[in-house]
């Protein structure tokens, strides 16, 4: 954000502009108001609507940028929640956020921490976190403009941070994205010593295709993992140092946060799946259960189903199906979606092809987890577009290919 777009944004003529222009569609609104600085705060308050509702309650300032980069407030709220549950009161006098960028962590720690530090390298958006606390009410917030190495090298405020929570930035200045800790920004790997001599407790904020036994590789054997869903969709993976060990697998979904927590033993690879199945299998199987996704990039489905459904079930028969579950129940509270099973088929396009068409059925709702062909591929053989009131569920078990033809029964919380 260029200084005269602040200047702009923070003025009284400014928000008042804002404010008038807040429920008109930014398209017609560019070509009336002839404000482009305006305009585009107009759009990334309605979209901070549903993602970061209290900061459009507040008007805050939302670059595009920085937007993009941000946790989304659910997953921040729920994040923080969950720390101060597993913390004493004297254990949250002080929390330090390494990479403040628009200040949703920080303002999420500050609900829950008596003093919250946020350190933001870059100037401009260092004073734009500070208005935005001062426009939340977050006054126990205090933005320090300085690089994370830096702050954690002259810490000296003579106790230790409570908790160091850190989102290391993927993105090389040329824009390019990079996938490792050692590249990200801060260098992890690098600072995780440091930061452990200044801190009781770290948490690290990873991407969503971060993968668990890599959070373990580089932590160690004393890290928990932290996989969040929001919605059906995995919005990150966390890593927290001084928390316990395992995975944990954080579902919300319809306002609703569900906790379940694993060993490092249980931890597999979710890719050998036992039995084979057939035309015959609805009779033992008559349900597939599709776990949530966190269950599946945390790699516990197995272990999902043999600590926490089975003992919901008493006598429930089931096998592994790829990433899916054939089940003889569906338990009351299973975290994923169900489907009653219709049909199985071997994965032979032609044969398929023609069942479908001579069953009137042009669209189908395809489910793949595991599968070796994308979406469009398997629709493009089979003759189908996406999207419809047919589910079919694609899966490999054996080595094989199956399609499933299935009715959807069950979405997290209840039937649907």
């Amino acid at each position: 954000m260029i200084q005269d777009d602040w200047k702009i944004l923070t003025s009284e003529e400014g928000m008042a502009l804002v404010e008038a222009h807040l429920d008109e569609y930014p398209e017609r609104l560019a070509l009336s108001l002839r404000n482009p600085t305006v305009t585009r705060q107009v759009r990334m308050l309605q979209r901070c609507r549903e993602k970061l509702p209290s900061f459009y309650a507040a008007r805050c300032v939302v670059p595009q940028v920085p937007y993009e980069q941000s946790s989304s407030e659910a997953t921040a709220r729920v994040r923080v929640s969950q720390l101060c549950d597993e913390l004493p009161p004297e254990a949250r006098r002080l929390a330090v956020d390494l990479t403040c960028g628009l200040g949703v962590d920080a303002w999420a720690l500050s609900r829950g921490f008596e003093r919250v530090v946020a350190v933001e390298i870059d100037a401009e958006r260092a004073e734009m976190a500070r208005w935005n606390m001062q426009r939340l009410g977050a006054e126990n917030v205090e933005v320090v403009c300085r690089s994370a190495e830096e702050f954690v090298a002259g810490y000296g405020d003579g106790r230790p941070i409570d908790v160091v929570y850190v989102d290391p930035s993927r993105k090389r200045e040329d824009g390019r994205r990079v996938y490792s800790l050692e590249e990200s920004t801060p260098n992890m790997v690098e600072l995780m010593p440091a930061l452990q001599r200044v801190a009781r407790r770290v948490v690290v904020k990873l991407s969503p295709l971060f993968d668990v036994a890599e959070v373990r590789r580089v932590f160690g054997e004393e890290v928990r993992v932290e996989v969040v869903s929001l919605e059906g969709e995995c919005k990150e993976v966390v890593a927290a140092v001084g928390f316990g060990k395992g995975v944990r697998v954080t579902v919300i979904r319809r306002g609703e946060v569900r906790h379940f927590d694993f060993e490092w033993n249980a931890v597999g690879s979710n890719a050998q799946p036992k039995g084979n199945i057939d035309a015959e299998s609805t009779e033992a199987w008559p349900y597939v259960l599709a776990p949530d996704v966190a269950f599946v990039k945390g790699r516990v489905v197995e272990a999902y189903v043999e600590q926490v459904l089975v003992r919901e079930v008493s006598g429930l028969r089931w096998t592994m199906c790829g990433e899916y579950v054939l089940a003889s129940a569906i338990p009351t509270g299973f975290a994923g979606t169900a489907y009653r099973i219709l049909s199985v088929h071997p994965y032979q396009p032609k044969v398929l092809k023609r069942q479908l068409r001579e069953q009137g059925v042009r669209r189908i709702n395809l489910h793949r987890r595991g599968f070796p062909y994308s979406a469009e591929q398997i629709a493009r053989s089979l003759g189908v577009a996406l999207g419809g009131a047919t589910e079919v569920v694609c899966a490999v078990v054996g080595g094989a290919p199956m399609v499933m033809v299935v009715e959807r029964l069950w979405n997290t919380t209840g039937s649907i």
